[in-house]
């Protein structure tokens, strides 16, 4: 009574009529419940799970429910079936247990942490937290992009890698068949353009810093520095006879925190030999502004460059001193940040060898040096046709007669 077989025996899935009011079985004819009168139907899809326990769903139309029966036994065929009772936890709930997990672990950086947590608290909260992971389709991973790129490109492409690698956990986790994030396009961003100091620019910005700054600014070009590698030197990683200088800690800031850990990545951790015009005013430093004596936290020990204040440069208190710096040498818009492609690309044009700069910046590989320094090496194309004439010259030389 009211029962749809599939067609897939007995022991497998049908599909049910009921009463959308009352509940009531309904005859396959019927168009009004007997029991209430209603002509309110729901269909109940029914099938029998590996652990031999019965599972149903309902829904609003006999077609969904057939599709919906007939998935649940091909997945059991195929030994993919995953109980959709698993699916129900909240995208949030899944992911504040995710975060404890990657705390207590500590398998990524703080600041990771914090920049995830950002982007959570921002855009996917607010779209798809309350969601059951089993109930997130495409659409709403496709809503929740285009949402976060109408303020902001990165963001939404940064949305889109915590939401994929969520449910990629999900999936790990058997909560989930498939992870509806993958193969939705991120939207184009455009990589800032990096612009390079010419030695000559950066000697002027340097002249224009205040006295404690200027070693600074030298060391994070000549070596090529992190950021997060620069505010960590200290004076045990500095050996001036030697013209070298040691990484092998590094600290960030997250929320007014400081947070320490080692290097970005494994070959991250490395020795870099210094020019002669980054190790003397280096030296001189050293002397003119001894290295920190730790007395708010043991970490502090031995920092080399530090603030007003005693502790790690704040990027937001030097980004000021840098730019009136810049302006009175006639430069605008120029990050800190970019020192380090300044010393790179000076690197590079010394040596002509990628894979020894690579090595210097704390690379894995010369993949990044492809992606993000090519404009910086424009003159490659150049030096290749450069290189053609002369052979081409040789050749014609020893054949002459």
């Amino acid at each position: 009574m009211g029962i749809h077989d599939l067609g897939l025996g007995s022991s497998m899935a049908y599909v049910q009529k009921k009463c959308g009011r009352c509940r009531a079985s309904i005859g396959e004819g019927s168009r009004v419940c007997v029991r209430c009168g209603s002509r309110e139907f729901a269909y109940v899809a029914r099938y029998r799970a590996p652990d031999h326990g019965e599972r149903s769903r309902a829904f609003g139309r006999r077609i969904d429910a057939e599709r919906f029966a007939a998935d649940q036994e091909n997945r059991k065929a195929a030994g993919t079936w995953i109980d959709p009772r698993r699916g129900r936890e909240t995208l949030g709930a899944f992911y504040d247990r995710w975060r404890a997990g990657a705390e207590e672990r500590g398998t990524l950086a703080p600041s990771t942490i914090a920049k995830y947590q950002g982007i959570w608290d921002l855009y996917v909260a607010p779209s798809l937290g309350w969601h059951g992971v089993a109930k997130i389709t495409r659409k709403d991973v496709r809503d929740l992009v285009d949402m976060a790129a109408k303020r902001s490109p990165w963001q939404a492409h940064e949305a889109l890698k915590l939401v994929r690698m969520l449910l990629n956990r999900a999936l790990d986790d058997e909560l989930i068949g498939r992870n509806p994030a993958m193969g939705i396009p991120a939207p184009s961003t455009d990589r800032s353009r990096v612009r390079v100091l010419k030695p000559w620019e950066l000697e002027a910005v340097v002249a224009n810093l205040p006295e404690r700054w200027r070693a600074f600014a030298l060391l994070g070009a000549y070596a090529s520095l992190r950021w997060s590698e620069l505010v960590a030197v200290k004076r045990d990683n500095i050996h001036i006879e030697e013209r070298m200088l040691h990484i092998d800690e590094k600290v960030v800031e997250v929320r007014g925190r400081f947070e320490w850990g080692g290097p970005k990545t494994r070959d991250s951790a490395r020795t870099v030999h210094l020019p002669e015009v980054a190790v003397k005013p280096l030296a001189a430093h050293v002397l003119r502004f001894p290295p920190l004596r730790a007395s708010g936290d043991p970490r502090w020990e031995g920092l080399v460059f530090y603030g007003n204040r005693k502790g790690p440069v704040r990027r937001h208190v030097f980004r000021p001193i840098w730019d009136r710096a810049c302006r009175a040498a006639g430069l605008e818009s120029i990050r800190p940040e970019w020192l380090r492609h300044t010393g790179a690309s000076l690197a590079y044009a010394a040596s002509r060898d990628m894979k020894a700069v690579a090595s210097r910046l704390g690379h894995t590989s010369t993949r990044m040096m492809d992606t993000v320094y090519v404009e910086v090496y424009s003159d490659v194309s150049r030096q290749v046709a450069d290189a053609i004439d002369v052979l081409v010259q040789e050749s014609t030389s020893r054949s002459s007669p």
